[in-house]
């Protein structure tokens, strides 16, 4: 029997299935190509949903009034403080005397002679330390300067307290403890049992009643707090004390027109790059290109109603800077903008963040449309799934079936090829045969 296609006869049985398969798998090919332009519509769709989301992303950080109440902070003195703002300041003029900074407590004991031969206390003393209220306990009998200070540095239930040990000579060694926050209300207090309190003779560094910072308002309002950073002093304004004061310094609050132009610049570079992208994909996929349409119908008409009910001097973007050129992208007048914050900032901010009729507030409305989850978008990529699903399946089917064919056709033509060989050799034989006959002359002989 014959195994190798082509064998018995010298008939290229590989060549022939093979080109047979190739008429065989056409409509597999079909199915493939399908399938790839499927795949390249889901691409397409989550290219268009990624520049939406990027664009909403944007709508997001501006949309809200807040993101348009910007003001900055200037200190006239700034060794002596420094200040931020959030949306809840105002413009005003201050002054500020920094009168003492916030401190944390110290105590320091009295001279131990080593740090790590000497002990302190006896077996079984202990020292409780308590800060804000909250307690904790270390024993400290026996230990040495060294060994104290790591055991209350490590204690797992420390409530903020921090050991050093300060070397001034040779013989002349000093536990310093320091409270880790600083202000009257986190000054330390202590208690001993046994000689380890009378061992450390620990005292006062810092006095424990004078750790507040202390600033003087307007020179009339004193304002005393724990820290040196003060947020709940002015409001929407953060003082960050640096320095006593050597006089009254200004603080100067005001609008930050610069940062609510780069907040409108963004927005406007942000439609500018969606606008790219749904330019690029248009017409290259044309099953995508109705959406295309859509998205940019539902945004012009965010663009061109007018929002009702504002009690505002402006109408449009037009009106404070922001224009259509002919291209379709978004331009930022800066001296329009400039003008409509001076003009009526409060308006100015309705008109792009109004929480139902702002400009920004309709597009992301718009936007959202399309990116949620089982929004168009997601509706339509579900859709094309099912598709790329269903070709899946007929290219599966498919594929089992033209291996059968071919198997199928490989056994007929080995047959064909063992059967021609057969008869090949059946050939040679006769041949072999004949020719070895007799040969009958013809003519007279005697």
């Amino acid at each position: 029997m014959i195994s190798s296609p082509g064998v018995g006869s010298g008939l290229d049985v590989g060549a022939i299935v093979d080109q047979l398969m190739a008429i065989e798998r056409r409509p597999l090919n079909r199915l493939e190509a399908d399938k790839r332009g499927l795949e390249t519509q889901l691409s397409s769709i989550g290219q268009l949903k990624s520049s939406l989301s990027s664009f909403q992303d944007t709508l997001a950080n501006l949309k809200t009034l807040d993101s348009f109440e910007v003001y900055k902070a200037e200190s006239s003195d700034e060794d002596a403080f420094t200040a931020t703002t959030n949306s809840n300041a105002a413009v005003s003029t201050s002054t500020i005397e920094v009168k003492k900074l916030a401190l944390a407590h110290k105590m320091g004991s009295v001279a131990i002679a080593d740090t790590d031969t000497t002990t302190l206390g006896g077996a079984g003393d202990q020292i409780t330390l308590t800060v804000a209220g909250e307690a904790f306990t270390v024993n400290g009998g026996g230990l040495t300067l060294t060994e104290l200070r790591d055991a209350i540095n490590e204690a797992p239930d420390n409530t903020g307290v921090s050991a050093t040990i300060i070397t001034e000579t040779t013989g002349s060694n000093r536990l310093v403890l320091t409270s880790t926050e600083t202000g009257n209300v986190n000054a330390m207090s202590l208690s001993f049992t046994g000689s380890l309190g009378t061992d450390l003779g620990l005292t006062n560094i810092t006095d424990p009643t004078q750790l507040d910072a202390e600033v003087l308002l307007d020179g009339l309002y004193t304002i005393t707090r724990p820290g040196n950073t003060i947020d709940d002093a002015i409001s929407g304004v953060t003082l960050n004390l640096t320095g006593v004061s050597s006089a009254p310094a200004g603080l100067s609050i005001s609008r930050d027109t610069d940062a609510v132009k780069e907040s409108v610049q963004a927005f406007v570079d942000a439609f500018n790059g969606l606008r790219a992208t749904m330019k690029d994909m248009a017409g290259s996929d044309s099953s995508l290109d109705s959406t295309l349409r859509s998205i940019e119908s539902q945004m012009r008409t965010a663009f061109n109603t007018a929002p009702a009910g504002l009690t505002t001097d402006f109408t449009y973007l037009t009106e404070v800077g922001v224009t259509f050129l002919r291209d379709g992208t978004l331009s930022l007048d800066a001296g329009d903008l400039e003008a409509a914050i001076a003009s009526d900032f409060a308006g100015f901010s309705e008109l792009f963040a109004n929480d139902s009729e702002g400009y920004l507030f309709r597009l992301d409305s718009v936007i959202e449309g399309f990116v949620t989850f089982d929004g168009l978008l997601d509706n339509r990529k579900d859709s094309i799934n099912s598709s790329v699903r269903s070709v899946d399946d007929r290219i599966f089917d498919m594929e089992f079936r033209l291996g059968l064919r071919e198997q199928s056709l490989l056994d007929q033509f080995n047959a064909l090829d063992s059967l021609m060989g057969q008869l090949q050799g059946t050939s040679a034989f006769l041949t072999q045969q004949l020719a070895a006959l007799p040969t009958i002359s013809s003519g007279n002989g005697n």
